[in-house]
């Protein structure tokens, strides 16, 4: 694979998981808002507290499980992983799909960084480190900053 094209792969790579990932976790965020919605209106007193609810976070691993695969190394993982204690808003890579830059480096031929810089309230900036094994890229970590910060944060994948 030339160069050129290696890069645009592996950028794609980034995004595809980071969208897939959002598109998720945006979906589970807006049923767990609805639900919580629901209740407050059908239960107004204390009830309300004690109401059994809908496990999101099981249903949110069960779908960000097959991503997880699909895009990131299989080595043991203490924090995140396919099994996720939590999801939010904003989504987890917010601004990743439309980023306003991106670069790679080539660490060696089994090793690339990934630099992603979005447009959104935060200023995100992701760094995804990729190997490769097998001739396959994955994930194996990334790091970002906020509000045009100088140090990276090393996050939980």
């Amino acid at each position: 694979m030339e160069q050129q094209e290696l890069h645009k792969h592996l950028i794609h790579i980034v995004q595809q998981y980071g969208s897939k990932w959002n598109n998720i976790e945006d979906h589970i965020y807006k049923q767990h808002e609805q639900e919580e919605a629901e209740l407050r209106e059908k239960y107004t007193g204390d009830e309300y507290h004690y109401v059994q609810r809908t496990d999101w976070h099981e249903q949110f691993s069960g779908l960000i499980g097959p991503i997880f695969v699909e895009y990131c190394t299989d080595k043991k993982r203490v924090y995140g992983g396919k099994n996720r204690q939590s999801f939010g808003f904003p989504v987890k890579f917010n601004g990743i799909a439309h980023s306003i830059e991106t670069n790679v480096e080539l660490k060696n031929k089994n090793r690339a960084e990934v630099y992603i810089k979005t447009e959104t309230n935060f200023n995100d900036e992701y760094l995804f480190v990729l190997l490769r094994k097998a001739d396959t890229w994955k994930i194996d970590n990334y790091k970002n900053k906020r509000y045009g910060n100088e140090k990276w944060s090393t996050c939980i994948l």
